[in-house]
C-alpha cells in the first residue's frame, strides 16, 4: 500500500510544484532513505558484535530494501531536478537531495557531481557532503579517495571485514579533511567502529588492486 501511495504522489508531482509539495514529497524520501539504514546498521552489530547469527536473513532483507528504496528515490530526485534545482526550499529537502545521489548509481552521482559542487559553493549543502560524494564517485571508478571517507565492507555476515578504500595522499589526509569540515581520520574511524561493532581496517600499503582482489571484485 505504501508503495502504491508513493507512486500516485510521484505521478501527482508533475502538475504540483510548489515549494510545500517538493518539501513535502523528499521528507517522505528522507525517511525512505534512512530508516532501513538505520536498521542495517542494528541489525549488522547484532549479528557482528553478539552473534546474533539468527538475525542474518533479516540483515539480508533490509538491505534489499534498502536496494529498492534507493532505485526509487533517484526517480524521484530526477523529476524534482530536471529543470533544475528549485530555490526556496527547506535546508532538508536539499540535504535529501543529495543523499539520494549519494546513495544513487555511479552514472547517476557523476551526473550530479558538478550540481552537488555547485549546491556546496552556494551553501545549499556542505562542503563535507560534496566531499564524501567526490570519494564515493572515485571509489567507484576504481580510484583512490581524496577524504578518506569511504569504507568497504566484506565477508560473511557473521565475520563481516571493514576496509578504509585507499587514499591519494594520507600525509595531506587530515588537511584536506578539515578544509571541508570533517573530524580528524582518527576520529571518524573509532565513530564507525561505535556504530557499526566492526574495527576499522586502514592500510595505506594496500592497493585498491589487492584490495579488490580480497572481497572478490574483479
Amino acid at each position: 500500500m505504501r508503495s502504491l501511495i508513493y507512486s500516485i504522489i510521484v505521478l501527482l508531482f508533475a502538475g504540483c510544484t510548489t515549494t510545500k509539495s517538493v518539501n513535502t514529497l523528499l521528507a517522505q524520501v528522507w525517511n525512505d532513505d534512512q530508516q532501513p539504514r538505520h536498521q542495517m546498521v542494528e541489525l549488522t552489530k547484532a549479528v557482528t558484535v553478539e552473534g546474533r547469527t539468527e538475525l542474518i536473513d533479516s540483515l539480508i532483507l533490509v538491505n534489499e530494501l534498502v536496494e529498492r528504496n534507493d532505485a526509487r528515490n533517484i526517480k524521484v530526485v530526477d523529476k524534482i531536478l530536471k529543470k533544475g534545482l528549485p530555490h526556496g526550499l527547506a535546508a532538508e529537502s536539499y540535504k535529501t537531495i543529495w543523499i539520494v545521489i549519494d546513495h544513487a548509481s555511479l552514472g547517476k552521482q557523476e551526473q550530479y557531481l558538478p550540481l552537488v559542487e555547485q549546491m556546496a559553493t552556494d551553501g545549499y549543502v556542505g562542503l563535507d557532503e560534496y566531499a564524501v560524494l567526490y570519494d564515493r564517485i572515485a571509489m567507484g571508478q576504481n580510484r583512490p579517495q581524496r577524504y578518506g571517507s569511504q569504507l568497504v565492507q566484506f565477508g560473511t555476515a557473521d565475520a563481516l571485514k571493514l576496509y578504509v578504500w585507499p587514499i591519494e595522499d594520507i600525509t595531506k589526509l587530515d588537511s584536506l579533511r578539515n578544509s571541508v569540515g570533517l573530524s580528524r581520520f582518527t576520529d571518524y574511524l573509532k565513530d564507525i567502529e561505535e556504530a557499526t561493532g566492526i574495527t576499522p581496517i586502514s592500510n595505506p600499503a594496500l592497493s585498491i588492486g589487492e584490495l579488490n582482489q580480497m572481497r572478490g571484485v574483479q
